[in-house]
């Protein structure tokens, strides 16, 4: 009864996670689709204003570079060979070189258009200018002959159809960014456990792990031994055939042969539930609204057009990061309870985490190389480092609400209870 009210409570608190995920997933696709289509439509619409102002910059350029050959003509001893000769540099040309310098910063203060004690030459002004009129004149073309063709119905839907595109486009990336993401997670595991060749304990776990894959019945992952002494465990990976545990020489040293079949079990329960794909799938919103945060940070000009996205996505990321991690830490007793099922012996995995819990706050000091960037993929949270302004606000705050983890003792006490 108790095994099935906890797979219960899980079920709906998954329930309940994807439901609110799903709604904020509509809200976000609503947000992005109606953005780009209105970004889309309006440059279509006001794409006339767009190639007169090009056409109107290049005039001004060329007026300009008109009075600087005048002055370098009639003051200076420029001669008109010097006008129509030279060398270009690069693709851009002269002016385009003066021009790359004055955006990106020049100590020299180069002008821009030039100067008439350094007037650019015909060839570098038709290089650099022709290119934004050639834009201009396309521009103005092609929305006439788009109008002319198509009609604002058929542009307004073809801004439909580009919105569309976009927001597909943009969610399928940040879903595969995800999904690669398991390849950065194993590369921090890996260093933060500083992977090490252990011939006699990497058998020895390999061992224990096949024979409990095989009660199981499931694929066996790839075993590595970490040189650290923390007693640490983690799996990463979508399915056990594809997946990694990593177990530090400190977690082998410190359990007896029972506690470390059920930690071994607590893992294997992760990938057989498929605990990393399901919490990357939950956890899909938030990524979509980090990765829109980034682009509104990069500090261009363009990114304030998401700005009314990011209001609409602030209460959908908070909601998000509020929920998902009820999933995380329901996961783990699960988990807990499914390693107990597996060895036979719940007692062993309440032991094993009451020694875990106990060696981390010892050992955690003397590994400085640890950052705990990975704490999510370990068995137990690391030691809570004490603050000196509201210390438990803030525990409650990264443990209670935002943790990945539920408290060791609570997972104790459920296994305890599970006996009897």
């Amino acid at each position: 009864m108790g095994q099935r009210w906890l797979y219960a409570g899980l079920w709906i608190r998954m329930l309940v996670a994807l439901l609110l995920g799903v709604a904020g997933m509509a809200v976000l696709l609503a947000a992005e689709f109606a953005l780009a289509t209105g970004v889309i439509f309006f440059l279509v619409v006001l794409a006339p204003i767009v190639g007169l102002a090009i056409l109107a910059m290049s005039g001004l350029a060329t007026v300009y570079v008109g009075v600087v050959w005048f002055v370098a003509l009639r003051y200076r001893e420029t001669k008109l060979s010097d006008l129509f000769g030279g060398t270009t540099r690069g693709v851009l040309g002269e002016l385009g070189e003066k021009l790359r310098q004055f955006v990106y910063g020049d100590p020299q203060n180069v002008a821009p258009l030039g100067s008439p004690s350094d007037p650019p030459t015909v060839r570098g002004v038709a290089m650099t200018v022709g290119p934004f009129v050639g834009v201009g004149v396309a521009v103005l073309l092609a929305h006439s002959l788009v109008f002319t063709a198509f009609g604002l119905s058929t542009v307004l839907w073809a801004a439909v159809a580009g919105g569309a595109v976009t927001t597909i486009g943009f969610t399928g990336w940040v879903v595969v960014g995800e999904l690669r993401s398991a390849g950065s997670v194993r590369a921090d595991l890996e260093d933060e456990h500083e992977i090490i060749s252990a011939p006699e304990r990497k058998r020895e776990v390999t061992r224990r792990v096949r024979r409990l894959a095989g009660q199981a019945d499931c694929p066996v992952p790839e075993v590595e031994i970490g040189a650290s002494h923390l007693p640490r465990a983690a799996t990463v990976g979508y399915r056990p055939r594809e997946s990694v545990m990593l177990v530090s020489r400190g977690l082998v040293d410190s359990l007896d042969d029972e506690e470390l079949d059920a930690v071994l079990a607590h893992e294997l329960a992760h990938l057989l539930n498929r605990d990393a794909a399901v919490m990357t799938a939950l956890g899909v919103p938030r990524a979509k609204i980090r990765e829109l945060f980034g682009l509104f940070l990069d500090q261009s000009d363009s990114s304030l057009v998401l700005f009314p996205l990011l209001l609409v996505s602030t209460p959908v990321y908070i909601v998000n990061r509020l929920v998902v991690p009820t999933v995380a830490r329901y996961r783990e007793y699960v988990a807990d309870e499914a390693a107990g099922e597996l060895t036979g012996n719940p007692a062993a995995m309440a032991s094993a985490l009451s020694t875990l819990d106990r060696e981390y706050s010892v050992q955690h000091t003397r590994d400085l190389r640890v950052q705990w960037s990975t704490a999510a993929f370990g068995v137990v949270p690391p030691p809570w480092e004490e603050r000196k302004v509201l210390d438990g606000a803030t525990r409650f705050l990264y443990r209670r609400v935002l943790g990945t983890h539920p408290p060791t003792e609570a997972r104790i006490e459920r296994l305890r209870d599970s006996l009897g």
